[in-house]
C-alpha cells in the first residue's frame, strides 16, 4: 500500500500482485490445456503436410504426363494406355514386346521434365519398408510398382530436388488391366511414414486390384487406389467424409 498526498486529500491505493501459488495454479492449467490440444493440433499440422504433399506431387506427374504425352503424338496422358491397353490378355505381350523401345523412350522423355537429384536402384531400397493403407501390413520398398524391376526393365526410384521421389512408369504389369502406374513418396523413402495413402501413392490409370479401405485388412494391395480417394477428398470408408480429415 502506498499513499499519495496533494493539497486537498490524501489518496491511499493500494497495490495487488499474484502470490506463487495463484502463478502455479495459472501455469497447470495451462499445461493442462495444452496437453489436451497439442496433440490435435500436431496431427492436423501432419495431415496439412500429407495433403500439401499430395497436390503438388500430383500435379507435377500429370503436368510432365501432358507433355511427354503431347511429344509423341497422343492428345492426352491417358491415351497412353491405348498402346496396348485395349487389347485381349493372349496378345498383349506381343504388344509389349513390339513396344519395349516406344516404352523407353517414353520413360526417359517423362522423367527428363523433373530436376533429378539422385536416382536409386532397386537394389538400395530393399531393405526400406512400406505399410499398406490400414498399417496392418509392410514389406519391401523395392516392391513398389515402377521401383520393382519386374516387368519394368527401366524401374528405379528417382529422388527430386524437393526430397520427394517418382518412379519409373510401369506399363502393363498385370496386363491391360494394370494400364501404367508411377508410384510416388511426397517426402522421399527416408522420412516416414511411407504408408500408402498418406506419404505415399500409386498413380495408376488401370483398375486391377485398386483398394484403399481400412477395413480391408493387411494387404500389399490395400493401398493401390487411395490416389482417386485423395484426389476427390472423398473417404473410401465412408462417403460422407473428407479424405484427409479422417485420416489417423
Amino acid at each position: 500500500m502506498f499513499t499519495i498526498i496533494n493539497k486537498r486529500k490524501t489518496i491511499v491505493m493500494k497495490s495487488f500482485a499474484f502470490t506463487l501459488a495463484e502463478v502455479l495454479i495459472t501455469l497447470g492449467i495451462i499445461g493442462v490445456v495444452a496437453a489436451m490440444t497439442l496433440p490435435t493440433l500436431m496431427h492436423e499440422y501432419k495431415i496439412r503436410q500429407y495433403k500439401t504433399g499430395f497436390w503438388r506431387t500430383s500435379s507435377l506427374i500429370q503436368s510432365a504426363l501432358k507433355e511427354t504425352a503431347n511429344d509423341f503424338g497422343y492428345d492426352n496422358y491417358e491415351d497412353l494406355y491405348y498402346i496396348c491397353g485395349d487389347l485381349s490378355s493372349s496378345k498383349v505381350n506381343n504388344c509389349l514386346t513390339e513396344n519395349t523401345e516406344l516404352f523407353k523412350q517414353i520413360n526417359e522423355d517423362f522423367l527428363s521434365r523433373f530436376k533429378v537429384m539422385n536416382t536409386v536402384p532397386r537394389s538400395k531400397l530393399w531393405a526400406m519398408k512400406f505399410k499398406d493403407f490400414s498399417g496392418k501390413y509392410s514389406t519391401s520398398y523395392s516392391e513398389l510398382y515402377g521401383i520393382t524391376t519386374f516387368n519394368t526393365p527401366h524401374g528405379g526410384g528417382h529422388i527430386l530436388i524437393d526430397g520427394s521421389l517418382i518412379s519409373s512408369i510401369t506399363f502393363f504389369y498385370h496386363e491391360p488391366s494394370d494400364g501404367f502406374s508411377i508410384t510416388f513418396d511426397t517426402n522421399g523413402p527416408y522420412k516416414g511414414p511411407n504408408q500408402y495413402g498418406r506419404d505415399l501413392f500409386l498413380f495408376n490409370v488401370g483398375h486391377w486390384y485398386k483398394l484403399c479401405s481400412e477395413k480391408a485388412g493387411g494387404s500389399i494391395y490395400n493401398g493401390r487406389g487411395c490416389y482417386d480417394y485423395a484426389k476427390r477428398d472423398v473417404n473410401p470408408d465412408d462417403r460422407n467424409k473428407g479424405y484427409w480429415k479422417s485420416l489417423k
